[in-house]
């Protein structure tokens, strides 16, 4: 996050409008809060269309030549492998985020944000559910971040302090109880990721 959060301020001169087209994924959790970290109001949308007035738009790089025929000045491609590497096939004109992201310092040292400003479906995030967790709990997740409140949950649980697993799509053949016992998840969220045993939060 603070690398990311330096990017956008000292790479990019402090953006206005941060997209992200992404799946869920660590690195769009990161992207979001080093947007909001660096004051922009992040736009997170479910295809190109939805970041065509953002200043800079993260996006898979099988997106990225869409988003930059929209005329956003500043794309970077991601891959949406688990552990973050490069992209293989990169766009013209796009740059490669996990190329770019690693020469930017490790702390974070701006100001506090006034307030948070994250748009999803085109409108204000709203007012985020109360969870019943806490700094100790390990949440499994499996939620739409392109919806308000897929997105809403997400933010409820990194308010709370708990610590987030994200289930990626796709989830076919997963073994959701196994990588809930390997990943020592407390609690789910989202009804495809329902383990026994384990609380099923009701946001």
């Amino acid at each position: 996050m603070a690398k990311s959060a330096n990017l956008l301020v000292d790479g990019l001169g402090s953006p206005g409008r941060v997209g992200l087209v992404l799946p869920p994924h660590w690195q769009t959790v990161c992207l979001l809060l080093a947007g909001v970290a660096a004051g922009a109001e992040v736009v997170v949308a479910a295809g190109p269309d939805g970041v065509a007035d953002c200043d800079v738009a993260f996006v898979l790089a099988e997106q990225a030549a869409d988003v930059l025929a929209l005329g956003v000045d500043e794309v970077f491609a991601l891959s949406g492998h688990p552990l973050g590497a490069p992209v293989t096939a990169l766009p013209g004109m796009a740059q490669d985020f996990a190329r770019e992201v690693p020469s930017y310092a490790d702390a974070w040292t701006g100001q506090r944000p006034d307030e948070v400003r994250i748009r999803v479906e085109g409108e204000p995030v709203g007012k985020l559910p109360v969870l019943d967790v806490s700094g100790s709990d390990r949440v499994l997740v499996d939620v739409d971040l392109t919806t308000r409140a897929g997105l809403g949950q997400v933010l409820a649980v990194l308010r709370s302090g708990a610590s987030l697993v994200l289930v990626p799509p796709p989830r076919e053949g997963l073994d959701v109880a196994a990588l809930a016992a390997a990943e020592r998840v407390t609690a789910t969220l989202g009804g495809a990721v329902a383990v026994p045993g384990l609380t099923a939060l009701d946001a």
